[in-house]
C-alpha cells in the first residue's frame, strides 16, 4: 500500500480490553467491516487474533499492535522486536511501536529498538508513537514512516493532572499535531482522544494526514458514560 492511501480520511481504532463487554475476535472484525462500510479508510487493531479477525473482514490498510505489558516497563506498544515480528506476519500493512523516550524490555532504547525492526524489516510501512514533539523528531530520525500522537496525554509527563474526567474524554493534543505538522516531513496521524467529526476537522485544519477515532466509535461504554455524563451536567 502507498501511506498516501490514507489522506485526509478516517481510521477507525477497533480494540477492546479484557474486561470490556465488546472483547472477542469476531466482534473486532466487524466493527472493522462496519467502519469500512461507513467510509473508513483504515482500521488500528491490537492483538494477533484481531488482526487476522479483521484482515479476513476488510480490504482496508490494518495498522497493527501488540498492547504488550512487561513487568517494569512502562512501554506497551508493539514494544519488542519479537513483537513487531508476530505483527508482520499477520500481514498488516502498518505496524505502530512505541516511540517515547520510555525504555523498552530488555532495557533497550528507543533507538536501539527501532534500528534493529529497521534492519530486520526494511520494507515495513512503521507508525510512531509519540506524547512529544521531542519524541516524535527523534522518530523520524530513527526512520518512521508516519508519526502519531497515540500516546499524548498518556505518559506521566503529559497527563492532564487538572482534568478529573477519565482520560479518553479528556481533549486531545491537538497542539502537538500543529507542532509535528510545522517541523516534520513525513505524514503526522492525529490520534488519542479524538471523538468525532469536530475534533477531526480541528485536527485536519491543524495539517494532521489522518485521524484515528477509536472510543468515539467502538466503545460503547464509554460512549454511554459520556453521553451520561453529559445529561448530569445539563440536569
Amino acid at each position: 500500500m502507498k501511506i498516501e492511501e490514507l489522506k485526509k480520511g478516517l481510521v477507525v481504532s477497533c480494540q477492546a480490553t479484557s474486561e470490556e463487554p465488546m472483547r472477542d475476535s469476531s466482534i473486532m472484525g466487524r466493527f472493522a467491516y462496519a467502519a469500512q462500510m461507513g467510509g473508513a479508510v483504515g482500521v488500528r487493531v491490537n492483538g494477533i487474533a484481531d488482526i487476522l479477525a479483521c484482515k479476513q473482514m476488510v480490504k482496508i490498510p490494518v495498522i497493527g499492535i501488540v498492547k504488550h505489558v512487561y513487568p517494569g516497563y512502562w512501554s506497551y506498544i508493539t514494544p519488542t522486536l519479537r513483537d513487531v515480528e508476530n505483527v508482520y506476519m499477520t500481514g498488516a500493512e502498518i505496524i505502530a511501536i512505541d516511540a517515547t523516550k520510555l525504555p523498552k524490555p530488555e532495557g533497550k532504547t528507543t533507538e536501539e529498538l527501532l534500528t534493529a525492526v529497521r534492519k530486520e524489516f526494511p520494507d515495513v510501512l512503521l507508525m510512531g508513537d509519540v506524547s512529544t514533539l521531542e519524541e516524535g523528531l527523534a522518530a523520524v530520525e530513527l526512520g518512521c514512516d508516519l508519526v502519531s500522537t497515540t500516546l499524548a496525554g498518556y505518559t506521566e509527563y503529559t497527563k492532564n493532572h487538572e482534568d478529573n474526567r477519565i482520560i479518553e474524554l479528556q481533549a486531545p493534543d491537538i497542539q502537538l499535531v500543529r507542532e509535528l505538522v510545522e517541523q516534520v516531513k513525513i505524514p503526522v496521524v492525529a490520534e488519542g482522544r479524538y471523538w468525532d467529526d469536530t475534533l477531526a476537522a480541528e485536527a485536519f485544519k491543524a495539517g494532521a494526514h489522518n485521524v484515528v477515532i477509536g472510543a468515539g466509535i467502538t466503545r460503547p461504554q464509554i460512549i454511554t458514560k459520556k453521553i451520561v455524563d453529559n445529561i448530569q451536567a445539563y440536569l
